[in-house]
């Protein structure tokens, strides 16, 4: 029991920090050779996010390392069995690990999940969904105060450790609903009207751009209402409009780096 139980201590250790549960065995070689390649793999999955690149290459740059790092817990498991069945008298190569030492790689392990931002914890600590109540009716007849939101902030941008703001990969698109930080500092949830570099104008509720009305219906078949005076978006902003029960009470134009994501109902 106890050879199983360092068995799946060193596959835990894996899946927490890839290469350390060869660490944890003592192979020291091929621990270091998979933590290189999943680092370049990781570096591979930012790029990915920031490079217009084909879905072919996408799944070819991150597909080939996910495949590796399967083999590895598979290459761990044959190690590991392949120590059992030396002689007493042999060295083996899988030396006996003191609770010390295995507390100290665990630790080692939760760090790196926490902090490093190649490790899948880290990046959801900063890139994954959050779950918050509305806390009004404005977005009211589609959505009542109370309803279970979902805030996707990697739907636009992803944020990487040692960056100063999150990267842009993906504009909003009109009628989106995104959470952001209005000019007041107040954090909310608004309806996108305008692009970068548009034009915007809204009469009796008929979005009009550069001059052409904009026929595509808002969310859900819904009907937008209000007036909004000729405005001209800045290039690295959006035009957004905070709602009244459906009517545009009032309208900002909001930085890029001020949005916090895109907001959609939790249950569908």
């Amino acid at each position: 029991m106890k050879s199983a139980g360092s068995l799946w201590f060193g596959l835990l250790l894996n899946v927490l920090f890839p290469g350390l549960g060869h660490f944890y065995f003592r192979d020291y070689l091929f621990g270091i050779f998979i933590l290189l390649v999943w680092i370049i793999a990781s570096v591979l999955f930012y790029v990915s996010f920031l490079l217009e690149l084909p879905f072919l290459v996408k799944t070819v740059l991150l597909g080939l390392p996910l495949v590796f790092y399967l083999f590895t817990f598979f290459d761990l498991s044959q190690s590991f069995a392949k120590n059992l069945k030396v002689k007493p008298k042999s060295k083996p190569r899988v030396k006996p690990n003191s609770r010390t030492y295995a507390g100290i790689v665990l630790a080692v392990a939760l760090v790196y999940q926490l902090f490093s931002p190649t490790a899948p914890g880290n990046f959801w600590i900063h890139n994954g969904p959050r779950v918050f109540e509305l806390e009004n009716n404005r977005l009211s007849p589609l959505y009542q105060r109370g309803t279970l939101m979902k805030l996707s902030s990697l739907e636009y941008s992803i944020n990487i450790v040692g960056f100063d703001m999150p990267r842009f990969h993906h504009l909003p698109e009109r009628y989106d609903i995104v959470r952001c930080k209005l000019p007041s500092s107040r954090i909310t949830n608004v309806v996108v009207l305008g692009l970068p570099g548009e034009g915007i104008e809204v009469v009796e509720g008929r979005v009009i751009i550069d001059g052409s009305p904009e026929f595509a219906g808002w969310i859900g078949g819904l009907t937008l209402t209000g007036e909004v005076s000729p405005l001209l978006v800045g290039q690295f902003s959006i035009l957004v409009a905070e709602l009244s029960l459906g009517a545009i009470d009032k309208v900002y134009e909001i930085p890029l780096s001020d949005v916090k994501g895109k907001v959609e109902k939790l249950f569908n």
